[in-house]
């Protein structure tokens, strides 16, 4: 299901719904960048938002494809500016491939609104406008040589999750609070990935 939830203060909003399989944050409304974590955020009854954050959500981790597919945009921030890239981004935007070294966050080192993709804290990748990716618990889904898995370390332990690597991993969506620094609460080898310390995300395995 998918349903919008936003406040235009810096009060607190709860909007009811039922969240057994996740909350997928699809279309950001707000010019204030939602962050899981830190504006918005979901327990077991509903969603909340609060300081201007505003979005469009959709229950579980699976998002249906859209068959519409833009071209590749790539974004920069240098010396962790924020900059901005003009993009079409009325049917979505989805990270395909991390330039930069330092982690690419969804909704904190990037994200889109109407007028197109920014980027910041020296996130640099390339970008798909037209449609987000089906995502599906840590099966993944192909798209262009890439798979999606979920990999999450609870209760602060380490975690692994198998996968075969061929060229590289990319944190893809940042799930925790805590904010995921590789190497330094998750990494990967040939084998998998491993997470610790309260890391939950989203990664993009080539």
């Amino acid at each position: 299901m998918r349903f919008r939830c936003e406040t235009d203060s810096s009060q607190q909003r709860y909007c009811k719904v039922d969240t057994s399989d996740g909350i997928t944050l699809v279309k950001q409304l707000s010019r204030i960048p939602c962050m899981q974590g830190r504006n918005w955020d979901y327990d077991r009854h509903g969603v909340w938002v609060s300081h201007r954050c505003g979005g469009e959500f959709v229950t579980g981790k699976r998002i249906e494809q859209s068959p519409r597919q833009g071209p590749l945009v790539r974004c920069e921030s240098q010396a962790n500016r924020i900059e901005r890239c003009a993009a079409d981004t009325r049917n979505g935007v989805q990270l395909v491939r991390q330039l930069s070294a330092s982690d690419c966050v969804e909704n904190l080192d990037w994200g889109h609104d109407d007028k197109g993709i920014w980027v910041a804290r020296g996130c640099r990748a390339e970008f798909r406008t037209g449609g987000d990716e089906a995502v599906s618990g840590q099966t993944g889904a192909e798209n262009a040589g890439i798979t999606k898995i979920s990999c999450e370390s609870s209760d602060r332990q380490r975690q692994r999750c198998d996968i075969a690597v061929k060229t590289g991993v990319d944190l893809f969506r940042q799930i925790s609070k805590t904010r995921c620094i590789r190497d330094r609460n998750w990494g990967w080898d040939a084998g998998g990935i491993w997470v610790d310390h309260g890391c939950r995300a989203e990664f993009s395995v080539r």
